[in-house]
């Protein structure tokens, strides 16, 4: 399941927060981006209700942002 969250079809919205700076409602779930310290750590992760589920590097091509 984790790994299909990179395979939906998303339309993100940017927030007021540089670090935490795209959100997303997602069958009535809050998922938000949060970027990380790069190159140490990978670029993303993606939280849902506030718990990390995974981290990338590559914006998925089916996530559009504004």
């Amino acid at each position: 399941m984790i790994e299909n969250c990179l395979d939906r079809k998303l339309v993100w919205s940017e927030t007021d927060n540089a670090d935490v700076p795209y959100s997303a409602c997602v069958d009535n779930e809050n998922w938000i981006i949060r970027l990380n310290d790069f190159p140490e750590e990978p670029l993303y992760t993606l939280l849902i209700e506030d718990r990390p589920v995974i981290d990338f590097d590559d914006w998925p091509k089916s996530w559009q942002r504004p």
